[in-house]
């Protein structure tokens, strides 16, 4: 079902994670471990000790916008400058992670290096460069892990019916529905905020028209979506629901100590995107509560997420920031468990 690369910091290789269910919380084995998500847009380390019973504690966490998608928009290789500053924070984000002694480390790939006709190339790079095998992921398998990753944490409201999980990436979105005993649905659709930008919005600001195409293309890709079932819960993961989570909270827009676990309404997307689609990017820049060096893709971002909730029909999500290297920690644990 999944499968993720693995390798011990001692050099003795261990096979992958093929066949693990990320569903059951139980057979973990206790100990630190370190996971890697390599994105379109940004590159994300957490090391993170787990406990018997699930618990999932941070040690070290990284995150790093190297981009390594630039480009993919309009032609189908990935390029040397992007290959180059990634692999260096890869390397980076390895030697972090043996730093503190984890027992494994997962490196995981998702939309970019699926889509990149050299995506293989740059997994073999990684290897080389690193020790460490890196697996590039389906996007049913990235969804499913952002799901693995969410599962017990008692800041995130509990479902008493379903819980849906949006993840919107550089790259690619995901859906993905499950309740307490596992998913049942997911769903990978190709549209990101990097690739989405690239590809229709060049004009700063973007034009009318431009903003029309790049609606369409959202529609396009997204279709009809299954609506949010009665009493369920939607989470929202992944840089531009965080971003724009964390404008929210700057602007009193919503309240709260902290973005995770955060309710964010889909009018307060609606007044973000139209705040964003007339904002040049370097004043996007200056944005309270918006990163920098995602000032340039938010508003594609925002486009993706405010569809996303009109057609599920839904009037808000919690938001979290947990996602797929918090599911492929559980996953290093479960198979370190079974490898006793």
């Amino acid at each position: 079902m999944i499968s993720v690369g693995t390798h011990r910091p001692s050099g003795k290789q261990r096979p992958t994670l093929n066949g693990m269910n990320l569903e059951s919380e139980e057979d973990l084995e206790p100990g630190r471990y370190a996971a890697i998500d390599v994105g379109t847009n940004s590159v994300l380390l957490l090391a993170a000790d787990v406990s018997r019973c699930g618990g999932l504690r941070p040690v070290l966490e990284r995150a790093a916008i190297t981009r390594l998608g630039e480009g993919l928009g309009r032609q189908p290789h990935l390029q040397r400058a992007a290959m180059e500053r990634t692999l260096g924070t890869i390397r980076d984000f390895v030697r972090l992670s043996r730093s503190i002694n984890v027992h494994a480390i997962a490196i995981v790939g998702t939309a970019v290096l699926r889509d990149a006709v050299n995506g293989p190339d740059f997994a073999q790079q990684v290897m080389a460069a690193t020790g460490v095998p890196m697996e590039i992921i389906s996007g049913a398998e990235e969804a499913e892990l952002a799901f693995a990753g969410n599962r017990g944490d008692d800041r995130l409201p509990k479902p008493m019916g379903e819980r849906v999980i949006v993840d919107i990436g550089g790259g690619s979105t995901e859906i993905v529905r499950g309740t307490v005993e596992g998913t049942y649905h997911r769903e990978s659709y190709r549209t990101g905020a990097v690739c989405l930008t690239e590809r229709y919005l060049a004009s700063d600001p973007p034009s009318l028209a431009e903003c029309e195409a790049a609606q369409q293309a959202i529609e396009a890709a997204l279709g009809t979506p299954e609506l949010l079932p009665p009493r369920a819960v939607l989470l929202g993961t992944g840089g531009t629901v965080l971003n724009l989570a964390s404008m929210a909270l700057a602007g009193g827009m919503i309240s709260g100590p902290e973005v995770h676990g955060a309710l964010l309404s889909h009018g307060c997307v609606a007044e973000l995107l139209d705040l964003l689609r007339y904002m040049p990017v370097e004043f996007r820049r200056r944005c309270p509560g918006l990163e920098p060096a995602r000032a340039d893709i938010i508003l594609a971002g925002a486009m993706i997420l405010h569809q996303v909730m009109g057609l599920l029909s839904a009037p808000s999500l919690t938001v979290t920031a947990n996602g797929i290297r918090h599911g492929c920690i559980y996953a290093l644990a479960r198979r370190h468990f079974s490898l006793r």
